[in-house]
């Protein structure tokens, strides 16, 4: 089974105005609605495009709640196993003006006894299953997020990370199986700036050599790069409307599991998960399989 976490998923409100923003005065929007948020929830939510079942689990709290999987249960392959908590889930804004903006909000706090809840849920997950934690992880459960990362990594479970910098770091070690960040995340997991490719490359290889089997870098509209013991690999990006941002590395995430799934290489696995980021970025919300299938054969892959 695969399993997606997201300690501080989102209500997100997506407003459009079709003029910049004024600011102190009343602004009139163009268009509005909200989607469910977080960066491990897109994650199921692609896997559910692609028709891959997975359980998506983490804390939802307050009037957000019920809303929250209400929407969710549109998904017919994504269960959700999340714990209830007395904090209110965060809603964020954004905000497009022709420009995207958004307005992240900080989230709730997680107490000791509705940690150990979610780490009783963990317990199913064992040898053979995937799981993936996507997201910001708030600070005071980091160490305990930290516990149960070892803890799956021992029972042999896949370990996929796109989460906080300092907690990739201290995970490493547990040599998970695939890391994402992108350009300002891996400058914090490396500690030092990264300047152009050589840099890239270099700031990757050594997390290779810290513990991570594979990292794969997103660069935005420049594309990505793929570093393993396999080889190294590149997607300079490929042009098109960009409608949102939002989702493009949970759906490159997604997309690598889903042909992991299906007995793919890790050359096969990253460039459907171009695909699919760039399908997302190219759409409103995750993008569909029939999405991704229209341009996978524009995507072209660079072995460096």
């Amino acid at each position: 089974m695969i399993y997606t976490c997201t300690t501080n998923p989102s209500l997100d409100y997506y407003i459009k105005l079709d003029t910049n923003m004024n600011i102190g005065e009343v602004n009139r929007l163009s268009d509005d609605h909200f989607m469910t948020g977080g960066k491990g929830v897109n994650v199921s939510i692609e896997l559910n495009n692609l028709m891959i079942p997975s359980v998506a689990t983490g804390f939802l709290g307050g009037f957000v709640k019920e809303y929250y999987l209400e929407r969710l249960s549109i998904y017919h392959y994504v269960q959700s196993r999340f714990v209830s908590i007395e904090g209110d889930t965060r809603i964020n804004i954004k905000l497009n003006t022709g420009i995207e903006t958004v307005l992240n909000a900080k989230g709730p706090i997680i107490k000791d006894s509705e940690f150990e809840k979610l780490a009783k849920r963990l317990d199913k997950v064992d040898r053979g299953d995937i799981f993936i934690l996507s997201g910001n992880v708030q600070k005071e459960i980091g160490a305990q997020m930290k516990d149960i990362i070892h803890v799956l990594s021992n029972r042999g479970v896949k370990i996929f990370m796109d989460t906080n910098e300092e907690l990739i770091r201290d995970c490493l070690e547990c040599h998970p199986y695939l890391i994402k960040p992108n350009i300002a995340e891996l400058e914090e997991i490396c500690g030092h700036i990264i300047t152009d490719e050589a840099s890239i490359l270099e700031a990757a290889n050594k997390l290779l050599e810290q513990g991570a089997m594979n990292v794969l870098v997103s660069v935005g509209k420049d594309g990505a790069y793929f570093v393993s013991n396999e080889g190294v690999y590149c997607h300079r990006g490929l042009d098109g409307e960009v409608v949102s941002t939002t989702g493009c590395g949970d759906a490159m995430v997604a997309a690598y599991v889903f042909n992991l799934q299906r007995g793919a290489n890790s050359l096969e696995a990253f460039t459907y998960a171009c695909a699919a980021g760039t399908a997302t970025a190219f759409t409103e919300g995750m993008a569909t399989r029939d999405d991704i299938e229209k341009i996978i054969d524009q995507i072209k892959i660079e072995k460096l």
